[in-house]
């Protein structure tokens, strides 16, 4: 199960992340989420590869924000 952070830009409030949480967990390939608001990071497990990751971060998109990798997070997903 491939693990992925990213970084989140324009997480301004816990409110929005949990908003964001809800919504990565909705994704049926994610197995659990976590986003810090405080430091702009989203932390993902989830099953799949590259399709799956992209899904994710256009869930990212779709919820308001401006997903990017971390560093060394580009060999995600296999």
């Amino acid at each position: 199960m491939p693990d992925v952070t990213l970084v989140v830009r324009g997480l301004a409030d816990p409110g929005e992340a949990e908003r964001l949480q809800t919504a990565i967990e909705r994704i049926g390939e994610v197995r659990a989420a976590n986003v810090d608001a405080e430091k702009g990071l989203l932390a993902v497990s989830y099953e799949g590869g590259e399709a799956e990751l992209t899904r994710i971060e256009g869930a990212v998109k779709e919820a308001g924000f401006e997903p990017e990798p971390t560093p060394g997070a580009e060999n995600a997903g296999g």
